[in-house]
């Protein structure tokens, strides 16, 4: 079976979810491909799957709130190695990027649009924990762009990323900041 003729053809898009980090005094944040709205109700619920191994993980359940910004088709490749080559636990990733804080935590300045949710159930699902949640606060902040599919992420944009990672680290070795 080849997992890959499902898991890249999906049409769901990536985003990057921020969240607090109290013990490095820090939002974290990461990349996440796996979210889907479950109901039409107002509000909505939408559940969240994370990586079990993904240190933001346990902070979005010490929290129970995070923020999530939608990214476009033109995102800037960096924000992506950014977000999804990299730990939290290891470097403060919004220093990298510019945002605006929303509801308290940061949000990209070139999503879609952004929202804030509020954790309502937890279920531990093997490698992934399943985040039920509800939104609490949303907006457009660039809406006439077009919201980036995970698909194209593998076809426009995983090279780019890997590419703009390295050229960040290189940089930072330049400037003795490794």
């Amino acid at each position: 079976m080849d997992m890959n003729a499902l898991a890249t053809k999906l049409t769901y898009g990536l985003h990057v979810i921020s969240v607090q980090d109290q013990a490095n005094d820090r939002p974290g944040g990461f990349i996440i491909d796996a979210v889907c709205q479950l109901s039409m109700d107002v509000p909505p619920t939408i559940v969240f799957s994370v990586m079990n191994k993904n240190y933001s993980k346990d902070l979005i359940k010490t929290e129970g709130v995070f923020n999530l910004s939608i990214l476009s088709e033109s995102v800037d490749p960096f924000v992506i190695a950014n977000f999804g080559f990299q730990s939290s636990k290891d470097i403060s990733k919004w220093e990298n990027v510019p945002y605006t804080l929303r509801a308290g935590l940061p949000v990209l300045d070139e999503a879609v649009s952004w929202g804030q949710f509020r954790v309502t159930d937890i279920r531990e699902m093997g490698t992934h924990t399943a985040f039920f949640t509800v939104p609490t606060e949303s907006e457009y902040l660039n809406g006439e762009l077009i919201p980036l599919r995970y698909a194209d992420y593998f076809t426009k944009l995983k090279e780019p990323a890997f590419a703009a990672l390295k050229a960040f680290q290189e940089k930072a070795l330049g400037k003795g900041q490794a």
